[in-house]
């Protein structure tokens, strides 16, 4: 009896993963081929700030940028390349790179450049591992998605970089006569070592190189302490007449919304603006035959989609702080479903708030409607249930993630907010209603002028094409 053979076509299934796996790789490494001359070009130019007075630091840092931005481009590659496949099997090999160029820009931040139109340069500031993530226009520490992003360690490692070369940067200063830089850098890192020590660190890695920052920590306190044997110090009355001069603090500074990174939050942030449009288009012959009852009937429909689409794709207004759990203790993993049961119940219970203030404001969106020419003593029922598709599409997703925040408001009110899905949806949609308004008043004598069916079909347009405008080309940009 002859023995049972091995199938041939297990190994030739094996052997077509391993070429698959192998292309992957090497894609993988000619991206990040690109971004580690990127880095380490970025790095020589940082070396020359031990070389150079503050004073000049101005076309450095404007150099530093170029090179940053080189990065940020090449980031963005990796990050599109290597979500399409499981991270923590590649991660391994893009880590150090990603820390080092975490490192350049928080140094380049440091020195006083990266600013924005609401964040001014300064030296002395520190980016957040959040401001990190808009930087590179990546998702940063994931718990949900298997997607590519910037972890807390990676963070971390490149701030311990930066701390090692600003203390190289104290003792320079200090040559080229900057004992001021130098007690400022003194007491960054004492502050930055006093919060490492506050962490409860398991990473091995990461563990030692905390351990590491003491000796940056001694090397500046020598130097400090040498130049107050030299009185070189300066003094509190040079001190506060500095700070006199300093410019006021910058307003607040609106963060752009980011959409959840869970595959069916990406799917529903493209398939809902589409069966929004679908649904007005299916709707325009009745719109147009019987406007007040279009609208009503219309009006549910619209309300569920976006709540849905808050519920499914938004974060929670407040929900950045509510989101800090506490590690779990012995015997407590069972809990994890009871959380995303109230993590849920919590967006839902959000999403009606909005609904509610959505449906508070729509009478002054009428008034607004009023003076800026809709009718007062006719057609009163179009005009309302105008502002409230108005109300629904470009205010409830701004309540659902600001909620009643008076400095978001302002900065929304005063168009001084980043542009994103939300904010996208509302400066469209109110520029497109606004736009809708011009054919009616022509002598075309066409059913489709009667009001407010132009206006609506603005408002849907714009909002539509807003929202993914905002969400995608302008994500991040302000007026």
């Amino acid at each position: 009896m002859a023995l049972p053979m091995i199938d041939p076509a297990l190994f030739d299934q094996i052997k077509t993963q391993i070429e698959q796996d192998t292309v992957i790789r090497k894609q993988l490494d000619q991206i990040l081929d690109d971004l580690n001359q990127q880095v380490s070009f970025t790095q020589g130019l940082l070396t020359r700030i031990h070389s150079t007075p503050r004073s000049k630091y101005a076309p450095l840092l404007s150099q530093l940028e170029a090179g940053i931005k080189q990065e940020i481009e090449t980031v963005g590659k990796l990050s599109a390349f290597a979500s399409q496949y499981p991270y923590y099997k590649y991660n391994h090999k893009w880590t150090r790179t990603i820390q080092d160029a975490v490192a350049t820009v928080i140094l380049c931040a440091w020195l006083g450049g990266m600013s924005t139109d609401a964040t001014p340069g300064e030296v002395g500031r520190l980016l957040t591992l959040e401001d990190i993530g808009q930087t590179f226009n990546v998702p940063v520490n994931l718990k949900d998605s298997d997607a590519f992003h910037i972890t807390i360690e990676e963070y971390l490692l490149g701030l311990i970089s930066v701390i090692d070369d600003l203390s190289r940067l104290a003792v320079n200063s200090v040559t080229l006569g900057d004992t001021a830089m130098a007690v400022r850098i003194s007491g960054f890192i004492k502050d930055l070592h006093a919060g490492f020590q506050v962490l409860n660190l398991k990473n091995d890695i990461l563990r030692k190189r905390v351990d590491s920052i003491k000796y940056a920590v001694k090397k500046v306190e020598d130097v400090v302490y040498d130049l107050s044997l030299r009185n070189l110090i300066p003094t509190q009355e040079g001190q506060a007449s500095a700070a006199s001069t300093t410019k006021p603090a910058p307003p607040y500074a609106l963060r752009p919304v980011q959409i959840r990174q869970t595959p069916l939050a990406q799917a529903a942030r493209h398939a809902l603006p589409a069966l929004l449009a679908g649904v007005f288009i299916v709707r325009f012959r009745a719109l147009v035959a019987d406007p007040v009852s279009a609208m009503a009937s219309t009006l549910p429909v619209t309300a569920a989609l976006q709540v849905a689409y808050a519920v499914l794709c938004l974060p929670v207004a407040g929900g950045s702080a509510a989101a800090r759990k506490q590690k779990p203790r012995p015997g407590d993993g069972g809990k994890k479903r009871g959380a995303g049961e109230g993590a849920a119940g919590s967006a839902v219970v959000t999403a009606l708030l909005s609904l509610l203030l959505t449906l508070l404001v729509s009478p002054f969106l009428y008034a607004a409607m009023v003076l800026f020419g809709a009718p007062f003593l006719t057609h009163g029922a179009h005009t309302f249930l105008c502002a409230a598709h108005l109300a629904v599409l470009a205010l409830f997703p701004l309540f659902y993630v600001h909620g009643v925040d008076g400095a978001a408001w302002a900065a929304v009110g005063g168009f001084g907010a980043p542009l994103d899905e939300t904010f996208g949806g509302l400066v469209g949609g109110t520029l497109g209603a606004w736009l809708g308004a011009v054919p009616i008043p022509l002598d075309w004598d066409r059913d489709w002028q009667r009001w407010p069916v132009t206006i609506l079909c603005g408002l849907y347009g714009g909002y539509v094409l807003g929202r993914v405008i905002g969400g995608t080309l302008a994500w991040g940009k302000r007026f």
